[in-house]
């Protein structure tokens, strides 16, 4: 995992020579709405994305996750299914329902079922270097061609290109100072369960870090965002006085917060800090909300793999998932 890490602005590099190089055609019909599906660390690119497309793009952008596609699908959705694998069994069930509504479809994959299915029926598609056991770990590979099959349906510009070639620089030069930060807030959650707290626009992005602390470090953590939190979810720091002592509060921040949403957190502070500890905040770095995202990103996969090491767990297996996976191989 860690040399994965260590990886990601290479991933970044790579994933534009890719995503400048496809061919995709655009749509034949006009596109009235977006819709981006896949699991796990396959899928949590979609969310991110739609996250930074949020008020950007004039029609609807959603995420959608399982076997079933909404009804809205038609052959006016661009539907992107994001598969790093190839054998996703949910997204695999999706895609063949969107193309019973023939949609638009994209593929993002390495290989495998998915690949297979885009040739037979000539489906567009983003072919990503194939390979890790981890699929987490290509978040930049994923994320990256969600972007480019956006731009190449004139759906968003380029300036992800630069903002992208900006965070490589930004981040290698930084990368000894990232690693450190993530070590010191790792010693701070071992033995805790993390809570992470941000910003609604920033949702995506803490639910990444809650996936790569649960799958790298095989910890339980929890998210909720503000303001909806501050509506239900904070009259409940009262009990249990024992998990809420050995709790962890994470402040996320981006300069795109809204400045009402900060006013909020600050409040919220005291009533979190009497109950468990000082919180900690991390705050994210660059230009543009996608340079934020990338830094982000990186510096919460650092912390997760600091917290295996506390954990003094090995944060490459997923014992659980495979268990799952092969459990329900037996019933088909």
């Amino acid at each position: 995992m860690k040399k994965l890490i260590e990886g990601f602005t290479r991933q970044l590099a790579e994933a534009l020579k890719i995503g400048q190089a496809v061919d995709l055609v655009r749509p034949g019909s006009d596109i009235r709405n977006v819709l981006m599906t896949g699991m796990g660390g396959s899928g949590i690119g979609a969310n991110l994305v739609e996250s930074l497309t949020f008020g950007r793009i004039p029609i609807p952008v959603t995420v959608c996750k399982g076997y079933n596609i909404p009804q809205f699908v038609s052959p006016h959705t661009l539907f992107i299914a994001c598969s790093y694998s190839g054998d996703t069994e949910e997204t695999l069930a999706a895609v063949n329902k969107a193309m019973l509504k023939r949609a638009h479809i994209i593929c993002i994959t390495s290989g495998g079922k998915m690949l297979e299915l885009a040739k037979e029926y000539n489906l567009f598609y983003i072919q990503v270097p194939a390979g890790s056991p981890s699929p987490r770990a290509q978040i930049g590979y994923m994320m990256v061609s969600l972007l480019a099959a956006l731009y190449h349906t004139n759906l968003i510009g380029a300036a992800f290109i630069k903002e992208t070639e900006n965070s490589i620089e930004y981040l290698d030069r930084g990368e000894k100072a990232i690693q450190a930060e993530a070590e010191l807030i790792a010693k701070k959650l071992k033995g805790k369960l993390p809570i992470i707290y941000c910003d609604g626009r920033l949702h995506a992005m803490a639910v990444r870090f809650q996936n790569q602390l649960n799958e790298n470090a095989k910890q339980l953590a929890h998210v909720n965002t503000f303001p909806e939190m501050n509506h239900n979810e904070i009259v409940g720091w009262r009990f249990p006085e024992s998990i809420l002592q050995q709790s962890q509060v994470i402040y996320l921040y981006s300069d795109h917060d809204h400045e009402r949403v900060e006013k909020r957190m600050e409040i919220c502070r005291e009533i979190f800090e009497k109950r468990s500890t000082h919180i900690i905040d991390i705050v994210a770095e660059g230009a543009s909300l996608l340079e934020q995202y990338y830094y982000l990103i990186h510096l919460t996969d650092w912390i997760s793999y600091y917290v295996a090491k506390e954990n003094q767990i090995d944060p490459d297996p997923v014992d659980a998932i495979v268990f799952l996976k092969d459990e329900l191989a037996k019933l088909t």
